[in-house]
């Protein structure tokens, strides 16, 4: 099985996110490659959302939330929406919970990926 069919068992609407990019599966390929960097760069620990300050936590949440979306990872992107409004609404133990759901599947999506980055 190829990653792309890992991704459509995991919710990812893959086909929808290579609509977004004119079909070009190349383009889709890097903006997963970003994803996974942005992951990497913007880091969020279950401690986080005990802040006080929430502002740094809210700008990771809005990079991923962004990337998500164009990647059509569905269930990514719902749950950092629902974090990211949690959040903005001075509510950062729901937003937590939030966090909590999406994961086990944001793992599994970055899974098999220790370096190793074949997308097909």
């Amino acid at each position: 099985m190829n990653y792309f069919e890992e991704l459509r068992e995991l919710g990812v609407d893959v086909d929808a996110g290579l609509e977004r990019v004119m079909g070009d599966e190349s383009f889709y390929e890097m903006t997963l490659d970003m994803f996974l960097d942005s992951v990497d760069e913007n880091p969020i620990e279950l401690t986080d959302f005990d802040a006080d300050d929430l502002e740094t936590l809210i700008g990771r949440v809005h990079i991923l939330k962004g990337l998500t979306g164009n990647l059509e990872m569905t269930p990514l992107f719902a749950g950092y929406m629902q974090a990211l409004d949690l959040l903005r609404l001075n509510q950062p133990g729901k937003a937590r919970k939030e966090y909590e759901q999406l994961l086990p599947v944001q793992e599994a999506i970055i899974k098999p990926f220790p370096g190793n980055r074949s997308w097909t």
